[in-house]
């Protein structure tokens, strides 16, 4: 699947959607991607806080419904703070929202401190320092 290139973007970018257990698409969307430039280095997936990404057949990809931005743990998302070729980059015209972002973070993490109401203080490229 390719999605159209935004100015500065390469013209084809792979699109990092996940399937269901049975293969199919499942419709969800994801505000970060992984382009075609990736080198498959393996850089990005240790340092996602979610375990959002993952080896893809011909590139890392992540899974929209554990990527949340790392909204809750970094005030950026570190997929791209690693990625030695900047291959991890915002789709604007998948954009999520902060709030969705923290439901999730909270749904995949039942178990870590985060509050029910999102705090002011929270780590979140929304509220980069």
């Amino acid at each position: 699947m390719y999605h159209e290139a935004h100015p500065g973007v390469p013209s084809r970018v792979a699109l990092t959607v996940a399937e269901d257990e049975w293969g199919r698409h499942t419709g969800t969307t994801v505000a970060t991607l992984i382009i075609e430039t990736c080198i498959n280095c393996g850089a990005c997936e240790p340092a996602c806080p979610n375990n959002a990404i993952s080896a893809g057949e011909a590139l890392y990809v992540i899974d929209p419904k554990r990527c949340t931005e790392c909204v809750g743990f970094h005030h950026e998302e570190q997929c791209a703070k690693v990625c030695p070729v900047d291959s991890c980059l915002p789709d604007p015209d998948r954009e999520e929202p902060e709030v969705l972002l923290y439901e999730r973070v909270r749904r995949l993490h039942p178990t870590a401190p985060f509050p029910p109401a999102m705090p002011a203080d929270l780590p979140s490229r929304f509220r980069k320092r």
